[in-house]
């Protein structure tokens, strides 16, 4: 049987490989990022094209609030050196 393709999109790591997107239900990655920021700009723009809601994974394979994800993109662009 078949995975079902769900209208989510997921940003997780992948050790070795960096911060890769793909749908929930697919094991096929759609895209790696090196950092989290560039993973979470394109997972949104996808998310908005698509119509699709986001899931965040921390690096240790939690969940990551939303909010929080979009606080920390907004606080990496505003400070990307630290």
């Amino acid at each position: 049987m078949e995975n079902e393709v769900k209208d989510v999109h997921i940003l997780a790591w992948t050790a070795g490989k960096g911060w890769g997107i793909k749908r929930e239900g697919s094991d096929k990655v759609i895209k790696y990022y090196k950092t989290k920021v560039e993973g979470l700009e394109a997972i949104m723009k996808m998310s908005e094209n698509q119509k699709t809601r986001v899931v965040i994974h921390l690096k240790n394979g939690k969940f990551q609030k939303f909010d929080n994800a979009m606080r920390a993109l907004a606080s990496a662009k505003e400070n990307p050196d630290d």
